[in-house]
């Protein structure tokens, strides 16, 4: 059992077996045939999926618009059903008996994967800034929510001309509530604005955004057992029974969830593997979301009240990372399966059209009217609520999943349900450009200065990115040792680490030579104390190492064994790069001859920076081989590529050699700093191909650049024999 939990992919096949299972009715022949049929649609849509993924991910835009786009292509409106070689109705054959166009049990994989979804959104939930920010937060959430839920009940209560408690309504109306804050997440990333007064407003408005749609969500799934059109007052009275249910089954399970997930999540520490701890996490949120549903609510619901518990805990970064591999491959699949739902026959109707258009700019009109009017009164002035009315616009993955809930259930038509596809796919278009455009301006948002939660910042500069490297590992390690869990984030050329136990947060940046923790007032002492023993242990690290170095033993190793050369060389050298007589008489004069050469063929963008970090390798230790070799390398950004220039001293150069002897065959290497490439191959070969007298002896007898060229080439042939 414990080897089983252990993998996700094991999980994940399990995942992928239980719609199979469910078709009982089959003989063992097509239950295998329906197998075949599953994993070839499963494999066109992961094709799909990471196609439109590259594509749109390439111009810019966001990657749920590309997987949405291709489901539509390849779905059976489309592509799908055009007969195919052993698909006589098409790969994905239209399913006109059916209140959705694909097979069940892909829409039952697709709904799965918006379990996860949700789980990981509820995962994603951040308690503290939703407390922090909870007055501008929630007063902006339910500004928005409440104009766009009315503003889209009443379009679709016109467009179909009905009352406003018809359920196909009010699916309308909480569609147009959601937010992708993902999206808009991304803008403020780039524009380094998450931390602004209005980013952290949005942030947490799309909190209070996601809650109050499941809420209401909840409500519209109840109100699905009362007769379209209902409007006396037995009709409102039963509105006013559902709610309430609604409500109070959410909000039970969520303050249950909440109040046990501390304890739980200490349960779950006890199984000490990550994977474990993640797979019975989502376990539990599947049995939630199943119990959700058989209760006449969405399972959705219950996903997201399992991940919003867990997300006060220390363990949400952990489990989403371990989960990541069955979240990347399970949930594009379902963007994919949303698109395929979309009647593109029809979508381009004069009517579906019309509406869509309503639709759309009404939910437009609603999420910027609804969240700037609230933050006007909130010390944000015109610009800064506007920046947040943009902010709040795009639709993503929870309008998708409301939607597809709709027209699964008979909701919503397919019309409708085109219309809202429409109304996400321009709201998500539209709302990037337009927040980035207005973060553009340096312009203040707020009327006044805007109060934002105190913390530390401790800087810690190492000078060197090698050791500064080398200690972030070390820390990690520490932290971990401490009880914390650590939560990787490489942003732009940094890495930022964040590290939670309990109530303690501490987000740790690792750029260049620098380390700077962020935290809050009481936790710097801590911080400092496990810098400076880990600091301590490096140091003693670095004094044994000394210890052990020998240089007399190991220089000696590379001259004097054996090795494999393969085709490096071959491609590296560079007949112009190849002085038969150096001229120089000291070792420093020696290598700036041999950098010049690189730097007069264009090798080189910084020679003085090259001949730097060249002179410093030097001082460290010594290049000088034995037996006349002398192997002066260094890593920097001076290269893009590696470097090399061999060098011939026919009276010989003092390199402080290990044996003493004066250094005749002397090759200079230059790598990338940052690049990983054949650095350490290429000085093994090198003192592979010299590893005997007559190989040194013919070197030393060559006279001209063609020559020694001539050897490596020919050495590298014998080898290969």
């Amino acid at each position: 059992m414990k080897n089983f939990i252990s993998k996700p992919f094991f999980y994940l096949l399990l995942v992928f077996c239980i719609p199979l299972f469910a078709a009982t009715g089959h003989s063992s022949d097509n239950l295998i045939d329906l197998i075949a049929s599953l994993s070839i649609q499963l494999g066109i849509i992961t094709i799909a999926a990471g196609a439109g993924h590259l594509l749109f991910d390439k111009i810019h835009l966001p990657s749920v618009l590309g997987e949405l786009l291709l489901g539509m292509l390849i779905g059976p409106y489309l592509l799908g059903s055009i007969p195919f070689f052993g698909f006589p109705e098409g790969i994905f054959p239209l399913l006109t008996n059916s209140t959705i166009p694909v097979s069940p049990y892909l829409y039952s994989i697709a709904s799965l994967a918006s379990i996860i979804l949700l789980f990981y959104t509820g995962l994603e939930t951040d308690f503290s800034l939703l407390i922090r920010y909870s007055v501008t937060g929630i007063a902006v959430g339910i500004s928005g929510v409440v104009f766009s839920f009315a503003g889209g009940t009443l379009a679709g209560s016109y467009f179909l001309q009905t009352s406003f408690f018809d359920p196909r309504a009010l699916f309308l109306g909480v569609i147009s509530t959601a937010t992708s804050v993902g999206i808009t997440a991304r803008i403020l990333s780039e524009k380094h604005k998450l931390d602004s007064p209005e980013g952290v407003t949005i942030l947490a408005g799309a909190v209070i955004d996601d809650v109050l749609g499941i809420i209401i969500l909840a409500v519209v799934s109840g109100l699905s057992a009362i007769a379209p059109g209902t409007t006396g007052s037995s009709g409102l009275h039963g509105v006013q029974n559902v709610a309430l249910k609604a409500i109070g089954v959410w909000l039970g399970f969520t303050v249950f969830g909440i109040l046990i997930a501390r304890p739980f999540s200490h349960v779950l520490k006890k199984l000490h593997s990550f994977s474990s701890i993640s797979v019975f996490s989502l376990g539990i949120a599947f049995i939630l979301a199943g119990i959700f549903e058989k209760a006449g609510l969405a399972m959705i619901i219950g996903a997201y009240i399992s991940g919003l518990s867990l997300s006060r805990t220390d363990l949400n970064d952990t489990i989403r990372d371990a989960l990541e591999t069955v979240y990347v491959f399970l949930v594009p699949i379902f963007f994919v399966v949303m698109g395929m739902l979309v009647n593109t026959r029809s979508l381009f109707s004069p009517q579906v059209l019309y509406f869509g258009l309503i639709y759309t700019i009404i939910a437009l009109v609603a999420k910027i009217a609804g969240c700037g009017f609230a933050a006007l009164f909130l010390n944000f002035n015109t610009l800064g609520a506007l920046r947040i009315g943009i902010g709040m616009v795009p639709r993503g993955e929870v309008a998708l999943i409301i939607a597809g809930i709709g027209l699964s259930g008979g909701l919503i038509s397919e019309d409708l349900f085109s219309s809202a596809i429409m109304m996400t796919l321009v709201t998500t278009i539209l709302a990037p450009p337009l927040l980035s455009k207005l973060f553009s301006s340096s312009k203040r948002g707020t009327k006044t200065d805007f109060l934002s939660r105190e913390t530390i910042s401790t800087v810690f500069d190492f000078s060197s990115l090698e050791l500064n490297d080398l200690l972030t590992t070390k820390l990690i390690q520490a932290f971990r040792y401490e009880g914390f869990y650590v939560h990787s984030m490489p942003i732009d050329s940094s890495n930022v680490y964040q590290l939670k136990r309990d109530d303690i947060i501490i987000t740790m940046t690792s750029s260049d030579t620098v380390l700077d923790f962020r935290t809050d007032k009481q936790d710097v002492i801590f911080v400092k104390t496990i810098v400076y023993e880990t600091l301590l242990q490096v140091n003693d690290i670095i004094n044994r190492v000394k210890d052990l170095i020998r240089p007399e033993v190991f220089l000696k190793g590379l001259t004097d064994q054996t090795g494999r050369s393969g085709q490096d060389i071959r491609r590296i050298i560079d007949t112009r790069c190849i002085l038969p007589h150096v001229k120089s008489k000291t070792k420093k004069e020696a290598i700036e001859e041999l950098l010049n050469n690189l730097h007069k063929n264009g090798f080189i963008k910084n020679r003085e920076a090259a001949l730097d970090a060249v002179l410093k390798r030097e001082e460290s230790m010594s290049t000088g081989m034995q037996y006349g070799i002398a192997l002066p390398h260094a890593k920097t950004d001076a290269v893009d590529r590696i470097r090399v220039v061999i060098g011939l001293s026919r009276e010989g150069i003092d390199f402080n050699s290990l044996d003493g002897e004066l250094s005749k065959i002397i090759v200079l290497i230059l790598s990338p700093l940052n690049v990983s490439g054949p650095h350490i191959r290429f000085l093994a070969s090198i003192s592979a191909l010299l590893n005997s007298s007559e190989s040194r002896e013919q070197l030393l007898s060559c006279r001209n650049s063609a020559e020694i060229y001539r050897f490596f080439r020919e050495q590298l042939r014998k080898e290969q024999k």
